[in-house]
């Protein structure tokens, strides 16, 4: 069973996704008070109407330093920082000898918006919290696709920046996890329903689990990060045994 997190405050940085909201079900259920930020109004206003309203919800452009700054500092003292699927989005993809630099650039959002968001973070976060980031499989699992060496070049990034500071920050504690495919995400949400039912046929026959990742799965990996104090510098895969 998970501790209680009663009278901490956790700040989640994502983009409004199915993962966001069951994490901020389950946190709320656990006692948490809760700060989220979102990209944009158009998902604000979707977090609104699907969360109670003591869930205080912010937008946040994570790639403007002095934005992200001045929010951790209206935030104020909390105990847990977890970052979801920023800059997460299915981004365009080509070979490499094709690949533009601005897509090259672009690519590598996710890592900048991590750093930008942990470096200011740490101003406010309690010398005894947790930091949880958000890496991929992409990282462990290859591909021909064009464009997912980039992307498993800025989920390794992230990975090997949280091993790091696991010890720079410690006591802090700093955990990653590395999902596979999971439903009801920013990235699933690109797909059209032809290409959704085709992977979840391919899970059924694939996966040792037999069935593609759910939002509540990737979320019962995260609080056993949060609320175990024996628990930094582990890079954790949440994949459905993809990777064996």
């Amino acid at each position: 069973m998970f501790r209680s997190l009663s009278d901490q405050k956790i700040v989640i940085i994502g983009e409004g996704s199915g993962l966001d909201l069951e994490l901020l079900k389950i946190l709320l259920e656990l006692g948490a008070k809760l700060v989220l930020a979102i990209p944009s109004q158009e998902k604000l206003n979707q977090a609104r109407e699907l969360t109670q309203s003591d869930i205080e919800v912010k937008i946040i452009d994570s790639l403007n330093e002095e934005k992200v700054k001045t929010f951790f500092e209206e935030v104020g003292t909390f105990q847990h920082l977890i970052v979801t699927s920023i800059g997460d989005r299915n981004m365009p993809r080509s070979l490499l000898r094709e690949m533009t630099t601005e897509t090259a650039q672009g690519g590598m959002e996710k890592f900048w918006r991590t750093f930008f968001t942990v470096r200011a973070s740490l101003n406010t976060l309690a010398k005894n919290g947790s930091i949880t980031l958000t890496s991929s499989v992409s990282m462990f699992k290859a591909s021909k696709m064009g464009g997912i060496s980039l992307i498993a070049a800025a989920n390794s990034a992230i990975a090997v920046f949280g091993r790091t500071l696991a010890l720079e920050i410690a006591p802090i504690r700093v955990n990653v996890i590395a999902p596979g495919l999971i439903e009801d995400t920013s990235i699933w949400s690109s797909q059209s329903q032809t290409e959704r039912e085709q992977l979840r046929q391919w899970a059924t026959t694939a996966l040792p689990v037999e069935h593609l990742g759910q939002p509540e799965e990737v979320v019962q990996a995260v609080l056993s990060l949060i609320t175990n104090p024996y628990m930094t510098g582990v890079v954790l895969s949440v994949d459905g045994g993809v990777t064996l």
